[in-house]
């Protein structure tokens, strides 16, 4: 049995299949789009079992979540906050800091 990876209340039972997910709702439309509905449900998901994000909001709050280009010129998930600024957040760095499926 390999490693799962949950999300929210999502469960994924390898890490590409996560990836994947977070792919489909990235492309499920264009960047500088707002994500909406069970998207951004999963989205907030995953901000908060990002404890470095979590502690990055120091305080504000999240407006709404966006697909935007990262500054490292990949597509990425992004929390529009109520001062106006972006946090981005990776789905890659959480999926990797789980560890490999044992065999694999």
């Amino acid at each position: 049995m390999g490693i799962e990876i949950v999300i929210g209340d999502i469960s994924f039972p390898t890490k590409e299949a996560a990836i994947a997910h977070c792919r489909a709702i990235l492309h499920r439309s264009s960047l500088d789009t707002e994500i909406t509905g069970n998207d951004a449900s999963f989205v907030e998901a995953l901000l908060y079992a990002r404890p470095d994000k979590v502690a990055e909001l120091a305080g504000r709050k999240v407006v709404r979540y966006l697909r935007k280009m990262h500054w490292h010129n990949t597509p990425c998930f992004f929390a529009e906050l109520d001062d106006g600024s972006l946090l981005d957040i990776s789905f890659m760095k959480f999926i990797n800091a789980y560890p490999q499926r044992p065999g694999g």
